[in-house]
């Protein structure tokens, strides 16, 4: 088996195994939410496509590791697992600075770190990596040699304008967030306990909020941690509404 490192690969080839992770990833995230969790369709990605991005930058700094290291597994297990680590560890604290918010909380889980990154997750980024070296890149870059390089080069660059679209409409949603997040704060401290009675007049922008609270659902608002507990429950009791309604009937 040979792995031809990613720092050897054109740019557009990295690209679009960049995007082939995420994608994969995505998939994985929707399949386990999926099954496990909610039972129904869950699109866990950050962005709109079905992407997510932390598994891409995971995959191709799995990728960046000395070749020497793909040979021994427990090495390479090692290896993979605490790249992974840090990926995920910088990702949630770089979401955090940059919209006040904690996406994922592992807190609840054994051997974690600052909620960041737990040592079960640690473990499935280090069977990633040996499954990522020995068995998903070569199968990878053998589908991509099916391809006439133009059309590759084609490919990436619809994917990299279609993601940019993606990144810019998501940028605004999160403004959107914080700032729906702010007049639900002005609400609470103007109606007190009564303030849910008075949440139609951010009803539009809740569905927002909303929707970001359905995909992650241990999502932490840093500046507005009792409004964002408040919402949390009213959505809780929400749902109980409809079930009920439902065995009703």
């Amino acid at each position: 088996m040979t792995v031809v490192p990613v720092y050897n690969l054109p740019f557009h080839i990295v690209f679009l195994i960049f995007i082939i992770f995420s994608m994969v990833g995505w998939i994985s995230e929707v399949l386990y939410v999926g099954i496990f969790f909610e039972h129904k369709f869950v699109n866990r990605g950050f962005l709109h496509g079905p992407i997510c991005p932390i598994y891409g930058f995971g995959g191709l700094a799995i990728l960046l590791l000395p070749q020497s290291l793909y040979s021994t597994w427990v090495l390479l297990f090692c290896a993979s697992m605490l790249f992974g680590t840090i990926v995920e560890y910088l990702s949630s604290w770089i979401l955090e600075k940059l919209f006040h918010t904690r996406w994922w909380d592992y807190s609840r889980y054994k051997f974690n770190i600052h909620g960041r990154v737990c040592l079960l997750n640690s473990l499935l980024f280090g069977v990633l990596g040996v499954v990522i070296i020995h068995f998903v890149q070569p199968l990878v870059m053998k589908y991509l040699s099916l391809f006439p390089d133009f059309v590759l080069k084609l490919s990436a660059d619809i994917i990299a304008i279609a993601l940019t679209v993606d990144l810019l409409i998501t940028v605004r949603r999160l403004v959107d967030f914080s700032v729906t997040m702010e007049k639900v704060r002005v609400l609470r401290e103007k109606y007190g306990a009564y303030f849910l009675q008075k949440i139609e007049q951010v009803q539009p922008k809740l569905r927002n909020v909303e929707s970001f609270m359905h995909r992650f659902p241990t999502l932490k608002s840093i500046n507005y941690k009792e409004e964002f507990e408040l919402l949390k429950k009213r959505i809780k009791d929400k749902k109980s509404q409809v079930l009920k309604k439902i065995k009703k009937s």
